[in-house]
């Protein structure tokens, strides 16, 4: 296996040389939890319902002192993609505080239960909205005759369906099969998706990300999927072993055999909306792709990384339409590794290297980054961290240019 890239500096929050470099990764991820985590404990601002902050006051009494006893397995659980992204889109004002808690809470407590939390002080939830019809789960979603209330406690997790509580095995021994979360080689792949904000889009080509298995089984959606992440593994074995942590769920959202559109969103890091597609590299790109795109989403939380991001308008290297600077931050950070990909797959001497779609894939991605990384340096002003940033995407950049084989076009 091709132990590319090999920088010597600091690759931060890019493609990873080790293990050491992704301990990175999990600083920057944890830190967004704990934000995440924060808007369970903080005054809700004025907008939220009453009914909300009475809630919120209540689940804080059970949560103060787990974050003492198990702070750590609460923040595992926090980090899960149906918990997440609710707390998040609540926390930025993306969607409503009351849909939002509606979603994360139940699921924090299904899951809190799962991974054997058993808090001294009982976590105590009363549904804002109508009665739940599902409870999501780490498995898949369980069907449920209306949940009014969870709790959990010593004893377990109890549910209300407005006839007394019941235990979650007496509710449901599973989710059904064609609704459970299917295992790939990272990840899963996931129909039943609880993200609030998967109709936002911004893509123009694209109106939202609903759930679309485009008619084709599910088994061959795994199939496809894992043959691109067998093929992140032969060119970046260290950016694939990461992907345990940044790579959560994918979301299917059709099929087109002509282009290939994928999806993430700032409020959900390690969930990725993708269609299928009949070339294995587009694949492979496009998983690497979005799970940078969740890794510069986690570290936007913490810090801006460029101060002037959202109100510089410019050409994109990747799109047709004018862009705030950070869209174009956000396509180089992404494609920098791309090119990483490219280039441990031709040291791999994997047989897609050897062919001329490859050889020009290559030299169009490094291109784009060299004309992304021109306008980054010439407008961006940057914080600190993004300068950290700017640092380690210039020097990966140049270290795959100089691997890169000299194409006919680079000599006209």
């Amino acid at each position: 296996m091709s132990s590319t890239p090999s920088v010597t500096d600091d690759p931060f929050l890019l493609v990873p040389r080790d293990a050491s470099d992704t301990r990175e990764v999990l600083r920057v991820l944890r830190k967004t939890r704990l934000y995440a985590l924060r808007a369970l404990l903080r005054p809700p601002r004025a907008h939220v319902s009453e009914s909300a902050r009475r809630v919120l006051v209540r689940l804080r009494e059970g949560l103060e002192p787990l974050i003492q006893s198990d702070g750590e397995r609460l923040l595992a659980v926090i980090g899960t993609p149906d918990v997440l992204p609710s707390l998040l889109s609540a926390a930025s004002g993306a969607h409503p505080m009351d849909e939002c808690l509606d979603v994360a809470v139940p699921a924090l407590l299904v899951g809190l239960d799962g991974a054997g939390v058993r808090p001294a002080a009982a976590l105590h939830y009363r549904v804002l909205g109508d009665p739940l019809t599902t409870l999501t789960h780490p498995l898949g979603p369980l069907r449920a005759a209306g949940v009014r209330a969870l709790r959990l406690d010593s004893e377990g997790l109890r549910v209300d369906l407005g006839a007394g509580w019941t235990t979650l095995p007496q509710l449901a021994e599973g989710p059904a099969p064609g609704e459970r979360h299917a295992p790939l080689r990272r990840g899963h792949l996931c129909v039943h998706d609880t993200n609030p904000l998967w109709s936002l889009e911004e893509h123009p080509s694209k109106h939202g990300n609903a759930t679309d298995l485009a008619g084709r089984d599910v088994t061959e959606w795994c199939d496809a999927l894992d043959a691109a992440l067998e093929l992140i593994e032969v060119g970046l074995p260290a950016h694939f072993a990461e992907l345990q942590h940044t790579l959560r769920r994918v979301v299917p959202v059709g099929f087109h055999p002509e282009r290939h559109l994928s999806a993430s969103y700032t409020e959900a890091p390690g969930l990725i909306y993708m269609t299928l597609h009949p070339d294995v590299l587009t694949l492979a790109e496009a998983i690497v792709h979005e799970t940078q795109h969740g890794k510069l989403n986690a570290l936007l939380w913490q810090d801006v990384v460029l101060l002037n991001g959202r109100s510089e308008w410019t050409t994109s290297p990747v799109r047709d339409d004018l862009r705030p600077l950070m869209g174009v931050l956000l396509a180089v950070h992404a494609f920098v590794p791309v090119a990483a990909l490219h280039r441990g797959l031709a040291e791999a001497d994997h047989p897609l290297s050897r062919t001329e779609p490859f050889a020009a894939r290559r030299e169009a991605v490094l291109a784009s980054n060299a004309d992304g990384l021109r306008t980054l340096y010439r407008l961006g002003q940057w914080t600190d961290t993004g300068a950290r940033l700017r640092g380690a995407l210039g020097r990966m950049q140049d270290a795959c240019v100089l691997a890169a084989p000299v194409l006919p076009t680079q000599l006209a």
